[in-house]
Formats: C-alpha cells, structure tokens, sequence
C-alpha cells in the first residue's frame, strides 16, 4: 500500500540523496542505482467525471489524483486497486450516473484509498448517491478517512456521514455493495443506510468518527453482520432512525454487534414481516422509541422474538435512564417469544394508538405470546398491560403464557388493563 501521507517527505529524500550521490561519488564510472522520480498527483477538473472515467494507480504518485469541488460523477467509474485520492476542503464526489457503473475496487495489499489535502476530521465532504441504479455498483477494499465536512443533503430527510444514499421514488431503487470498508475520522457519523436503496453489506470498520459509526433504517438492521466493527467513535451506538422503520415481506435478525442499538422511534413490524432479536444483543431506545408487532389485516401473519440465553440475555433499556415505550403485540398468533430478556424502564408510551402510561408490554386484540426467563425492572408502571376498551373486568388472555419472570421495583402491577390512555 502506498505511503501518501508520507509525499513531502519522500520528496525531500529524493532531493537530498540526489545532491549526495553527486558530491560524493568515488568515481564517474562507479554503478549508481537510478533513483524512482516521484511524481506530483494529477489535478482533476471538476467536469472530468461527465464521461467515462477509469482511475489508474501510478506506483510513482504517492497520490494519483486531487479533486478540488464537489464533482457531479455522470459517467462509468473505475478506480483500480491501489489508487490514492485526496479531496480538498468540501469537495467530493455526488454520484448521478443513473444505470452506469461505480466500482471502486480495491484488493487486501493495494486498498483505494480517498482521504483529504489535509489529514484533519471532516476535511473534505464524502461521497453521496442520488441516481446510481446499476446492480454491480461496488466500494471494495476501500478507506475512506477525513471526510464528513458538513451534510451530504441539507434539504428534509437530511443525510450526512462520508457516505451517504438518497432515497428514491422510482421502481428502480439505488444498488450499492459495500466490502472491507474503512470508514474512519469522519467530522461527523460514519456511514448513512437510512434510506429505500438495495444495499449490501460486509466487514466494514467504521471508527473514529466525532458522532455514531452509522445510521441505518431498521429494515436494513438485518445486514449488520459480527465481522463488521462499529467501536471507537465518540458515540458508540449502531442509530436505528425512524425513517423506513417498516419490516414488512422478510424474516430477519438483529445479531449481536461490538456496540449496542439505538433506536429512535417506532420500529414497526407488519404484513409478512419477522423479527428475531438474537442473544447478547443490547438495545438502547430514546423516549420515543418502541417495537410494534402488528398487521393490519388477516391472516397478520407477523411475529417478534427477543431470544437471550442465561448466559447471554438481551437488554432493553431507556437510552435517557429514564423512560421509553415498550413492546407492542396486536392481532398476531405467530409464535411470538420473550426469553432471558431484561426489559427496563419501559413506561407503556406508544403514540401509534395515543397511549400512555400502559405497560412495558402491550397486548391488543389477544395476541398469542409466551415471555419466560425475563427480568422486569424499574418499570414506571405495569409489566404486562391488556387492552379491554370500557371493561373494568380482567381479560382471561388464554394466549398469553408466563413462565419463572422476576419483577423488581414496579411502578404498577405484573399484569394491568384498560383503554391504555388513562
């Protein structure tokens, strides 16, 4: 891999050792091993990307190439392994290439790299998607470093990060596949999945950044995978946002990552969807965040399964200290499960149906659960809490199995009913 930051200085090496070899040379005819000329980076116009563009590496370039403005990429782009970019102070590149291909693609020894001018946080602006449909678009074997200057979109949804994705209204969503990716000292969050585009990705490493490694839509949670590294970020936390915050046709995972969740909002899971939230996961909810398993219409073939184990139970905890809504079951008769969970500080908050100061969970409609081995603590108010309308009388709930659960610290009861908006 390249040394670039290390340009000035080579170039200053190769000087001196030139006047040395002349001044001190025993003899005329004595061998002297040619020395490699070091070249400067080539500067690119800002209209260069408007045709197709292939970016090749030059062993003699410390770095091949600098990019001065926020470059429109309107044609193909291929940037060969190896290659070296520096990007100076909010510059970047908005990738507008429709069906065209992106593919940065670099190799374990000779990764791409696109860094700044200057190796300061938040130096130059990233990279943001707004019309790049093809299948194969690709970022390979890749660092990208100092980037994040200021938002990649300012107009509502804002995006920023150093990479982020718009959303698109067409049938033809956005494609982007990311590999061995370093994203790193970032000026603000890392990586933005936050809207509707196909993304794949893997063993990213995203760290060092001045907010959160990534925010991500909880419909693409799922493709957070345990090679990737999220840690070492001023705020370690994965921020599910409540933007696209529908799981609906896919049954998924959220596994356990190197840091904990972050959810925002409202977490909905309905027609066809399936959410398992797997052992040691740790999921951390702003007052207004919750999970809701609910479909609208028969067969509501929908389900959510928190599966701890003794060893390692999940957490569901307020990210305040204080407060966030809870879990939210209507209609379903899927298995729903609750296991080696600690659900804390939920008060029973769900503003989908105008509730408040419920229960940690909330049945609606006689939904079939079985929640064992949980430890219910510093709750606000009931543990479990049954929707009966105007009846004072106490529902049977024959869907309902509870099973050696432990209940510290109330501030209601084990099990409520009502119209929930008491």
């Amino acid at each position: 891999m390249k040394k670039y930051h290390l340009f000035a200085k080579k170039l200053h090496y190769v000087v001196s050792a030139g006047l040395f070899l002349a001044l001190f040379s025993c003899s005329e005819s004595e061998d002297v091993e040619p020395i490699e000329e070091i070249l400067p980076p080539i500067v690119l116009s800002c209209d260069y990307f408007s045709e197709d563009r292939v970016l090749i590496n030059d062993p003699q370039r410390p770095v091949d190439y600098v990019i001065e403005c926020w470059t429109r990429v309107e044609g193909s782009l291929q940037i060969q392994p190896g290659v070296v970019i520096a990007f100076e102070n909010h510059a970047g590149m908005l990738v507008d290439l429709d069906s065209k291909l992106f593919e940065i693609k670099g190799t374990a020894e000779e990764p791409v790299i696109l860094t700044g001018t200057s190796q300061l946080k938040g130096h130059w602006k990233g990279l943001y998607f707004t019309e790049a449909h093809n299948q194969s678009n690709i970022i390979e074997h890749a660092i990208i470093e100092y980037a994040g200057s200021e938002l990649l979109k300012s107009s509502s949804p804002a995006l920023g990060g150093s990479v982020a994705l718009r959303n698109v209204s067409s049938t033809t969503r956005q494609s982007l596949t990311l590999n061995h990716v370093e994203i790193t000292n970032g000026g603000g969050y890392g990586l933005d999945l936050t809207t509707n585009a196909n993304v794949s990705v893997s063993n990213l490493t995203i760290t060092g950044n001045e907010e959160m490694p990534i925010k991500v839509a909880a419909n693409k949670v799922h493709l957070l995978d345990q090679a990737s590294t999220f840690a070492g970020n001023t705020e370690d936390v994965v921020n599910i946002v409540s933007n696209n915050h529908e799981i609906e046709n896919m049954t998924v995972s959220w596994t356990k990552l190197d840091v904990p969740y972050l959810v925002d909002g409202r977490v909905h899971i309905k027609e066809d969807g399936h959410l398992t939230v797997e052992e040691g996961v740790e999921i951390q909810f702003q007052s207004g965040g919750y999970l809701q398993a609910a479909a609208h219409l028969p067969p509501y073939n929908v389900s959510l399964k928190i599966l701890g184990t003794a060893d390692n139970p999940v957490h569901l905890i307020a990210a305040n200290g204080t407060n966030w809504g809870g879990i939210y079951y209507s209609f379903t008769q899927e298995d729903n499960r609750i296991t080696h969970a600690i659900i804390e500080n939920a008060k029973g908050d769900f503003p989908v149906g105008n509730l408040s100061n419920s229960g940690a969970i909330y049945m609606h409609a006689n939904p079939r659960i079985t929640v064992s081995n949980t430890t219910f603590t510093n709750l606000p108010n009931d543990a479990f809490y049954a929707y009966t309308g105007g009846s004072d009388a106490q529902p049977e709930l024959p869907n309902l199995t509870r099973d050696n659960n432990t209940y510290t610290n109330l501030g209601g009861n084990e099990l409520g009913w009502g119209n929930g908006r008491e």
